[in-house]
């Protein structure tokens, strides 16, 4: 197996972390209700809090995309790793990319 084959995807951690924020945006939302009730300092705790969680959910959604750009990486990358092993198992003198 070539060197691309022996690591882990490197879109998994990166899409958990996405995951992750968006379960702390949900939390902060709910929260965020709770407190609204709280009068006028309750009133601007919720905004705060509603505005973390949409910071939240616009980096959880820029880690998707990023996510989605290293799984397209890692399919281009396996695929040569294929090619190189078959290179390898045939004993043809194709081109070397590692």
């Amino acid at each position: 197996m070539g060197a691309g084959a022996e690591h882990a995807p490197w879109s998994r951690p990166v899409r958990a972390q996405a995951c992750s924020l968006r379960e702390q945006a949900a939390r902060l939302r709910s929260s965020a209700e709770e407190v609204a009730s709280l009068g006028a300092e309750g009133a601007a705790l919720h905004k705060r809090m509603i505005a973390h969680a949409d910071r939240a959910e616009t980096a959880a959604r820029s880690l998707e995309r990023a996510a989605d750009a290293l799984a397209r990486h890692e399919a281009v990358l396996a695929a040569l790793d294929r090619r190189l092993a078959d290179d390898d198992a045939g004993g043809r003198g194709g081109p070397r990319w590692r």
